[in-house]
Order: C-alpha cells, then sequence, then structure tokens
C-alpha cells in the first residue's frame, strides 16, 4: 500500500506530461492547418484575379503587335523615303535632322559596311532610270569610293528591326554585316529598324522616339488598369512580362522594362502553365506570387505575375495560433484540474483503505494479544489472589510488635503482588470489549481535574503545569472516566520525559463539531524511528514499561469515534491530540 501511495505523485506527472505534450500536438496541427487553408485561400484570389486579367492582357498583347506594326511600317517609309532623298543633288545632313524633327524620330543613322557613319556630302547621284532627268544627271556624276554601282546595283542587305516584343521576333542580326552587328546601332533605342540603301552601300538606321513609343502604349490602358488593381488591399503589384521576362507594363511605372531572371518565371511561361509559390519582395518580406500565362493562338504570348502581400494571412493566422494557445491552455488548464482532482480523491480513496487495513490489523493483533490476556489473567490472577489472601494472613497472625522487618517485607510482597494484578488488568483491558457510559462532559473541568491527579508527581519533578481552556468551550459526550484515563496516562508519560523540570501544557478548543484536546511537554521527545508506532503495543520509551499504555489510549479514543494523534521534535517537547466529535460516537 505505501508503495502505490509513493506511486502516485509520478503517475500524475506522467498524465499531465502525456496531456501537455497532447494539447501541444492539437494546437500545432490546428495553426499549421488554418495556415494551409489562408493559403489555399490566397492561392484562389491569385489565380481569379490572373484569370480575370489574362482577357485584357491578351487584347493588350494584340494592340502591342499592332503598334508596333504600325510603328515598324511608319519607321520603314522614312527610311525608304530618306533614302529617296538621298539621291537628290541638294539633300544634306541637315535635311535629316529636319525629316527626323517632322516624322518625330529620335535620329537616323547612316552606315558603311564597316559600320562608319556615311558623309552625307560625299553622295553624288548616280546613272537612274531611262527618261528620268533626274536620273540621267545623276548617272553624270561619278560615285565616291566605295559607293558601289548605280542605284539598285549595290548588294541588298535585309531588314533588321529592333525593340520588338509583341510580333513575329526580330529578324536575325546575323545576316548585317559583322563590321554593322558590331557597331551595335540598335543600342539605346527603344525602337527602330534599318534597311539597306540604294544610294550608297550601306543601311539606314531609324530611330523611333521613345516618347510617341510610350503614349502609344499607355493608349491600349493595361498599364492604367494594372496600378489600378494594385490599388486593391493585399496586392504589392501585377505585372505583365514578355517572351523574354521583360515587363511591358507594370503597376509600377518605373518598372517597365525591367526583365525578370528566375528559372521558375521561365518554367511558367515556357510550359503554359499556372503556378504559385511563396517568396521574399525587394524590402525581404514574404509574398505570394502567382504566375499566369497569356496564350494568344495557342502560343504563350506572355505572363501575368502578381505579388500579393502574405500579412492579412499572417495577422489571420497569428489570431487562430493565439486563439488556439489559449484554448489549448485552457484544456490543459480544465485537464490538470480534472486529473488532480482524480489523483487526489484516488489518494484520499487509497489512504483511507490504507488506515481501515491499518485498524484491521492492528484489530487482528489486538485480539491476538487480548486472546492471550484472557488466557494468562486466568492463569495467573487466581494465583495472585491466593498470594495476597496469604499475605494479608501472614501479616495478621504471625505480626510480632517488637520485629519491625517482617511487616515491611510482607508490605512488599503485597505490592508486587498488586503491582501485577495491575498488569494483569491492563491486559484484561485490552481483550475486553469496552462499554462507555457517555455522558455530558466540560473539557475544561476534566482537563484541571487530570491536573489536580499528577500535581504532586509534576511537582516532585519540577514540572509547571499549565491549563489554558478559552471561554465558550461546548461539552461534549464522551466517557469521563474512559478519558480521565487517557489523559493521565498521557500525563504521567510526559512528566517522565521531562526528569530536569520543564512545563506540561493542557489545551482544549472547539471548532466545526469537534473537540480538541492536546497535552503538550518540553522534553526530550520521541525518536523519529519509533514515532510512527508510538501507539503499537509493547512499543515504549521507558525501561520499565510495558508499551500498553498509548495503545489502550488509542483503543479508548478510537471508541468515542475520534482519534489521537503524536507530534514531537527530538530536544524540544512532545505533543499529543485528543479529536473528539462533540456530539460523542456514533451508535451502530
Amino acid at each position: 500500500m505505501f508503495t502505490k501511495l509513493s506511486l502516485l505523485p509520478r503517475y500524475f506527472l506522467a498524465s499531465l506530461a502525456l496531456l501537455l505534450v497532447l494539447v501541444a500536438l492539437y494546437t500545432a496541427w490546428a495553426a499549421r492547418r488554418t495556415q494551409r487553408e489562408l493559403l489555399a485561400q490566397m492561392e484562389e484570389k491569385g489565380l481569379a484575379l490572373g484569370e480575370a486579367l489574362e482577357a485584357s492582357s491578351r487584347a493588350a498583347i494584340r494592340g502591342n503587335a499592332l503598334m508596333e506594326e504600325m510603328i515598324a511600317q511608319r519607321l520603314l517609309d522614312n527610311a525608304r523615303l530618306i533614302d529617296e532623298l538621298l539621291f537628290s543633288p541638294r539633300f544634306d545632313a541637315a535635311d535629316l535632322g529636319r525629316i527626323a524633327a517632322m516624322n518625330r524620330l529620335r535620329r537616323v543613322d547612316l552606315l558603311d559596311p564597316q559600320g562608319a557613319p556615311y558623309p552625307v556630302a560625299t553622295l553624288r547621284p548616280p546613272m537612274g532610270r531611262p527618261g528620268d532627268m533626274g536620273a540621267m544627271m545623276r548617272g553624270m556624276i561619278p560615285h565616291p569610293p566605295g559607293a558601289g554601282g548605280p542605284a539598285g546595283e549595290h548588294p541588298p542587305m535585309p531588314m533588321y528591326m529592333w525593340g520588338r516584343r509583341w510580333g513575329a521576333g526580330n529578324e536575325d542580326a546575323r545576316s548585317v554585316p559583322p563590321a554593322i552587328q558590331d557597331r551595335k546601332f540598335w543600342e539605346g533605342s527603344l525602337f527602330g529598324v534599318a534597311v539597306g540603301a540604294r544610294a550608297f552601300s550601306g543601311i539606314i538606321a531609324v530611330h523611333a522616339d521613345a516618347d510617341f513609343v510610350l503614349n502609344f502604349r499607355k493608349e491600349i490602358g493595361v498599364d492604367a488598369q494594372l496600378q489600378e488593381l494594385a490599388r486593391r488591399s493585399g496586392i504589392e503589384s501585377v505585372a505583365l512580362l514578355d517572351r523574354t521576362l521583360t515587363a511591358v507594363a507594370h503597376s509600377d511605372p518605373a518598372r517597365v522594362g525591367r526583365r525578370e531572371e528566375d528559372a521558375a518565371i521561365r518554367a511558367a511561361l515556357d510550359g503554359a502553365r499556372t503556378s504559385t509559390r511563396l517568396v521574399r519582395n525587394e524590402r525581404g518580406a514574404q509574398v505570394l506570387e502567382v504566375l499566369h500565362p497569356v496564350v494568344a493562338a495557342g502560343t504563350p504570348s506572355g505572363l501575368l505575375r502578381l505579388l500579393l502581400s502574405t500579412e492579412p494571412m499572417e495577422r489571420a493566422w497569428l489570431r487562430d495560433r493565439n486563439a488556439g494557445i489559449l484554448l489549448g491552455a485552457a484544456v490543459l488548464a480544465l485537464g490538470t484540474m480534472g486529473l488532480a482532482l482524480i489523483f487526489y480523491t484516488q489518494h484520499r480513496h487509497l489512504k483511507e483503505v490504507r488506515a481501515l487495513e491499518e485498524a484491521m490489523d492492528r484489530r487482528e493483533r489486538l485480539a491476538t494479544l487480548g486472546d492471550m490476556a484472557a488466557t494468562v489473567a486466568h492463569e495467573v490472577r487466581n494465583p495472585l489472589n491466593a498470594i495476597s489472601m496469604g499475605l494479608q494472613r501472614l501479616g495478621a497472625e504471625f505480626r510480632q510488635p517488637e520485629d519491625q522487618e517482617y511487616p515491611r517485607l510482607v508490605g512488599l510482597m503485597q505490592g508486587e503482588v498488586t503491582r501485577l494484578n495491575g498488569i494483569v488488568e491492563e491486559f484484561l483491558s485490552l481483550a475486553r470489549p469496552l462499554s462507555l457510559s457517555v455522558a455530558p462532559t466540560d473539557p475544561g473541568d476534566l482537563l484541571r481535574n487530570v491536573a489536580g491527579l499528577v500535581e504532586g508527581q509534576a511537582a516532585h519533578a519540577s514540572v509547571r503545569l499549565v491549563v489554558s481552556v478559552p471561554d465558550g468551550v461546548p461539552t461534549l459526550q464522551a466517557d469521563r472516566e474512559r478519558l480521565t484515563q487517557v489523559l493521565l496516562n498521557v500525563a504521567l508519560n510526559a512528566i517522565q520525559a521531562m526528569p530536569d523540570g520543564g512545563t506540561l501544557t493542557f489545551h482544549a478548543a472547539a471548532s466545526g463539531g469537534t473537540a480538541t484536546v492536546t497535552v503538550s511537554d518540553t522534553g526530550a521527545g520521541i525518536p523519529a524511528d519509533i514515532l510512527p508506532r508510538i501507539f503499537e503495543p509493547y512499543v515504549t520509551t521507558r525501561a520499565r514499561g510495558l508499551g500498553l499504555g498509548l495503545a489502550i489510549a488509542r483503543r479508548i479514543v478510537e471508541a468515542h469515534g475520534g482519534r489521537i494523534e503524536a507530534e514531537s521534535d527530538p530536544g524540544r517537547g512532545s505533543r499529543f491530540i485528543l479529536r473528539l466529535p462533540l456530539d460523542g460516537p456514533v451508535r451502530g
């Protein structure tokens, strides 16, 4: 039983740890599930926005393609016009500037096969077509070195166009002469065309004005649409990327023309599949990226890239997580209280069972001792009576007045017989059933009476007696003689524990239907190894004691429906506490 009681705290702690682990796992699982659900909702929102923008993006792509075709055709017309005007003897370099300004061109480059600027002043009109006076005049003027033959006799050069994003793609620049290609005449220009010249051996490069192209694009309306969309809550940016992953439209106008270098974005465009992922923006904050391809005529023509802020999701997740933690803490607290109540009830039940087992064991030992006491009393008491009567007769019939030693010896033997008879009576008190004569008993009067009985022995041992009974202590239903026997036994033991003097205190109090009587001393105390067994038979600290007095005292107190307890502080004293019901023992 002691082992079971000692294991209860371990079982409680193990159960509490298991409950804590289960609550923590559930809280983490619920928080993770909420986070996944919020992320799925954000992905659905992003995909819905992507699908809504796809139609307008396709229209924007078609508009860009149409715009670039129109601009390209316009630039080609300007290049051919310049090529024709180069045949005029009155044409000079200033005319190129006037043509560029009139037609809103950024600039016009004339490049020879070596990639160097071709001087307009060296142009001379060659032989023209028959019947054309201008051609006849041009044919009379010799060509400059390296200019080739007459008009139409120069080696043809392919047309080259740069800056195109939505059409069929750039022409192959490798067919341009290497010297001109190395010149990279298209750098720094947003859009332009280059054609082989008939007026000289080389190319005519016409560069479109950037403001004109950008204004043309703004008329399509996709930039304004993206900017309006980015103003919505939770949307950080929206971009429309072309086949080269260059932003042709962006909610932030400053980022138009910026190229994205990301394998995942390229894979989404090439695979024509929608994808989502969590990435970090330029500020380092986590955002949800939605990539939605824009398919025109069955071919991916661009890609929509949406960045959605995860802050609303994080706030919602934090709220749900905190709510889950609070719920888990509440479950843990209630579970702890429930476990504590269960283990407390179980502990109390086991303690009661242990007390009942100890009581049964004690009763069995007392029953065995009672049987032995009855046998001893039967076998010893009659001879003691015979010896006592014989001593009385010897003392009366053979007494000599002049002999003083004889009466003393007879009295001594008579005293020993009386002492033996007292021992037999103690044995018989363990064997007999207790019969109580219950009557109203005043605790104060009871304690003062016991103090009076031990007053002589206390004075002989230099022990001071103190009786402390506050006013208002009610009477209790008890057997006064039996309680006097208990208190007298405890008081005599206390006086014997103070051979050098001390204080013996009697105290009485009542509360909650229970009277509490305390007898305390300032003696040497009870050894710690004996204290738990102090009420067992034959357990004593006295050299000549039998150890039956406290066993009998506990039997009397328990017969009253109460209990007696012993407390001790070795070297400072002991205290015996009697707790008795005011209404007396329960009658069965």
